[in-house]
């Protein structure tokens, strides 16, 4: 990529150079070393959007004041050399724009080869690093597993490379089978939860009478709110015999909570492993059997003009990811569960 002399990263302030891997604001066109791109997550003209601001036009500005400023005798460079044709609907546009100012479509010019929309639409956290990597995890790409884990990738690549099929993960252990929903494992986490609901419905059963005659006896001694808060704080000494026999119970289901939480943290990296790669080579197989990705509307990147390479970079990071509703709704449903259970 071909840039002036004194130009500088926005960013990190560093003169530019042709070794530089580069990459173009898709708005202003304002050029960034991709690292530095990546660890501000946006334009570093981001607020001057809104304005119109165009960095070649700056630049052109700027130079055409240091050029008179320098010598009113050194001739002027030709206007219409910064100008060139769109490649779509053959308006004339700034040279150095990536987009045509008229029709949107994005041009056709090499030194935009570097922008590269998965990168640079949010869907990926820290994935950029990894685009350059030729690193295989079992014949996978470690730029396709970054895109599709997407967020917090410095920590599962490394132990994706490393493959131990046992290390501890701590969101696994405090969340549980609702970890493993949150990052879409579903068979996974449906058969934690399951086991959990069994463990509990069989300690409850273990536990089913002297569990109601807790029950009976506040219902037939409590029948206002304050009777129950009386009950709470000054417990007679029968209350105190029935609650002694069904702690155990609540230390067992406690206990259960604990190991399954302990299992979960164990192998959760683990299931995790397997499953970005298990999406990706479904994708892959899909793709070399004839399907294609249409993205409608190009949704995910409306001012980039994708090509099946991207879109599929931007399909995986669709089906990968974390999703906050799926926990939710284990967690309602499992509670809807124990509630007509309990009722039968």
């Amino acid at each position: 990529m071909i840039f002036h002399n004194d130009e500088r990263c926005p960013v990190c302030d560093k003169l530019f150079n042709e070794s530089d891997d580069i990459v173009i604001c898709p708005h202003c066109a304002t050029p960034h070393h991709r690292a530095c791109y990546n660890q501000l997550g946006h334009c570093a003209n981001k607020e001057k959007h809104r304005e119109g601001f165009d960095y070649r036009a700056e630049q052109k500005k700027f130079s055409e004041q240091q050029t008179d400023s320098a010598s009113e005798e050194k001739p002027q460079q030709n206007s219409g050399s910064e100008k060139t044709v769109c490649s779509s609907c053959g308006a004339q546009i700034d040279k150095s724009a990536p987009f045509c100012s008229h029709c949107g479509e994005r041009q056709s010019n090499p030194v935009y080869g570097k922008f590269n929309p998965v990168f640079n639409t949010g869907f990926s956290d820290n994935a950029g690093q990894y685009a350059e990597n030729d690193t295989l995890i079992d014949g996978v790409s470690v730029e396709d597993v970054a895109i599709t884990v997407k967020s917090n990738t410095s920590r599962f690549i490394p132990k994706f490379v490393k493959n131990k099929k046992i290390s501890w993960n701590w969101a696994g252990f405090i969340f549980g089978p609702y970890y493993l929903f949150f990052r879409k494992m579903y068979k996974e986490g449906f058969v934690a939860l399951a086991a959990s609901l069994i463990a509990s419905l069989i300690v409850n059963g273990i536990y089913l009478e002297p569990m109601s005659a807790v029950m009976n006896f506040v219902m037939s001694h409590a029948k206002t709110r304050e009777d129950i808060m009386a009950l709470t704080s000054n417990p007679p000494e029968e209350l105190l015999k029935l609650t002694e026999a069904v702690m155990p119970m609540y230390l067992i289901l406690g206990a259960v909570t604990v190991v399954i939480g302990i299992v979960v943290a164990l192998f959760a990296d683990s299931f995790y492993r397997s499953k970005v790669l298990n999406v990706i080579r479904k994708v892959d197989e899909n793709l070399n059997d004839g399907s294609s990705i249409i993205v409608q509307n190009n949704m995910f990147a409306p001012q980039a003009d994708l090509n099946q390479s991207d879109m599929r970079k931007l399909y995986l990071s669709k089906l990968g990811g974390t999703s906050i509703f799926s926990p939710v709704v284990a967690y309602c449903a499992l509670e809807l569960i124990m509630s007509i259970i309990s009722k039968i």
